[in-house]
């Protein structure tokens, strides 16, 4: 879907549009951004598409290859598994880092829970995989660490193309029943347990990545 750039950090703007294209699977891995067209597609000047660009090489979403340009970085199978893992300890960590589980959190949870949900009854594995997207950045983004959250949200990339081949095996409803368990454990304040099925949510989606292989 085409999206306009509105007034403010045009370099953010189109940098949150092209990050946005690569995690909905519009920009794959391999494919080539080219400055002049998206620049045309959201109506703006060259520059800050240049400049969006260049802070997407700096966070490792975007290689500049040479006499070619800039290409939207195809990781290895290591690379997501460790990126996989990592997000999966900085989910836990924030876990236990909350304070105390504030309402805000659990109706930003049940939001999410009912996206995917929808989303499921759909099949709509696009809406399922941004909305199980902000369920678990909720979690992070919680504990008010702002380097944890930043950390979790340079994964997203790399865990995106486990999602995605996860997603096209595993039927959605059973991903989506992972999740209604946490809510449950964070309305309770039960930050442990919270945890524990985290771990476990992690566990069953890494399983079907291994069968992958």
């Amino acid at each position: 879907m085409k999206k306009t750039v509105i007034r403010q950090s045009l370099k953010d703007q189109v940098k949150s549009i092209l990050i946005d294209r690569m995690i909905e699977g519009d920009l794959a891995p391999g494919d080539r951004i080219k400055e002049l067209q998206v620049a045309k597609e959201l109506g703006t000047s060259q520059a800050p598409v240049r400049e969006a660009i260049r802070c997407l090489e700096t966070l490792g979403y975007v290689e500049h290859i040479p006499h070619v340009g800039a290409m939207v970085k195809t990781f290895n199978r290591s690379e997501i598994e460790e990126a996989y893992q990592v997000r999966e300890a900085l989910e836990l960590h924030s876990t236990g880092l909350i304070a105390e589980v504030q309402n805000e959190l659990v109706k930003k949870l049940d939001e999410q829970l009912a996206l995917m949900r929808s989303a499921t009854k759909a099949h709509n594995i696009r809406m399922f995989t941004q909305a199980d997207n902000e369920f678990h950045r909720a979690i992070v983004a919680s504990c008010e660490n702002e380097t944890m959250l930043a950390m979790w949200e340079s994964l997203k990339m790399q865990v995106q193309v486990i999602a995605t081949l996860v997603k096209a095996s595993m039927p959605l409803d059973k991903i989506y029943l992972l999740h209604p368990p946490i809510v449950d454990a964070f309305k309770s304040k039960s930050r442990e347990r919270a945890s524990l099925l985290l771990k476990g949510h992690y566990k069953i989606l890494g399983s079907y990545w291994e069968n992958l292989k």
